[in-house]
């Protein structure tokens, strides 16, 4: 290969049509001529090996139509005029149920925030008494529930997923735009709203540990680490603290309920969670929505 194109695609992701096969167990192979499963091909079971994206090459100048089954993932100015105005558009979709982050998570089917939070308790409650928790450690899953994603309310959120003003909303149509969103972690601002809730304060010291680290916590950060970027909440001293605050309690935990103890109640809240957005995700497909 010619040295300054192997510089080009070093580190670069090359997206290429299925069509040209040559890819087998996710390794080129240029004796496989097999096409890989797309996730819209309409048999039943994705499995591993399904490609779970599309790419679309779209004029700027039209209305790009939505599909209830692709989520826009990225997109990308292929062509512009002389004074850097994209006149087409190269965008990037991801099959519904294929999401991989909290941002995937998050375009999706529109929801108001107070009723995904909602059912999320709900599905907490479920789950619990399923598993035949005591009540107290009930009231602990479903009050973490009920504020995990209160850091949404902020505008550099709902903006940064063009969320509709009408009300604060914890799932979106998207497109996110990234740039605006500059890292932030809802989780985070979640933390920073609710460690003053009342119902937060009057816990003991034990209990409240539990409930706030759950909500750091509920896409994985905060074990030990979360990043501040893009948090306006407090200045950046304050976060600072806080995100310390946020290590030491995770210790706390671990040395009192194990590594994977804590990490069973860290799923707990997870699979609620993860419920509720399912729940959101049929309740459209039958027609259904904000």
């Amino acid at each position: 290969m010619d040295k300054e194109l192997h510089k080009f695609f070093a580190g670069a992701t090359l997206i290429l049509d299925a069509r040209l096969g040559g890819l087998k167990d996710g390794l080129l192979d240029e004796r496989e001529e097999s096409l890989p499963r797309t996730a819209d091909d309409g048999q039943d079971w994705l499995g591993e090996g399904a490609v779970g994206f599309q790419v679309r090459s779209v004029d700027a100048s039209t209305a790009v139509q939505r599909d209830r089954n692709w989520r826009e993932r990225f997109r990308f100015a292929s062509e512009v005029t002389q004074d850097g105005e994209a006149t087409r558009w190269l965008i990037v979709d991801k099959w519904r149920h294929d999401a991989a982050t909290e941002e995937d998570r998050s375009a999706a089917n529109p929801q108001l925030l107070d009723e995904h939070q909602c059912w999320t308790e709900q599905r907490a409650r479920t789950l619990a008494q399923a598993l035949g928790l005591d009540q107290r450690s009930e009231e602990l899953l479903a009050l973490a529930a009920r504020l995990h994603d209160e850091g949404k309310r902020a505008q550099r959120w709902q903006r940064a997923f063009n969320a509709p003003t009408d009300d604060a909303y914890a799932k979106t149509e998207g497109p996110i735009n990234y740039r605006l969103l500059d890292g932030y972690r809802h989780e985070l601002g979640s933390l920073l709203l609710v460690e003053n809730d009342k119902r937060i304060r009057k816990l003991s010291d034990d209990d409240r540990d539990l409930v706030l680290h759950l909500i750091a916590a509920h896409h994985g950060f905060a074990r030990p680490v979360i990043g501040t970027s893009g948090c306006e909440n407090q200045p950046p001293s304050v976060l600072e603290e806080k995100v310390a605050e946020i290590a030491l309690r995770f210790a706390r935990l671990q040395a009192h309920w194990g590594p994977w103890g804590l990490a069973w109640w860290e799923s707990l809240l997870r699979a609620a969670d993860q419920q509720a957005s399912r729940d959101n995700d049929a309740r459209a497909a039958n027609g259904g929505g904000v």
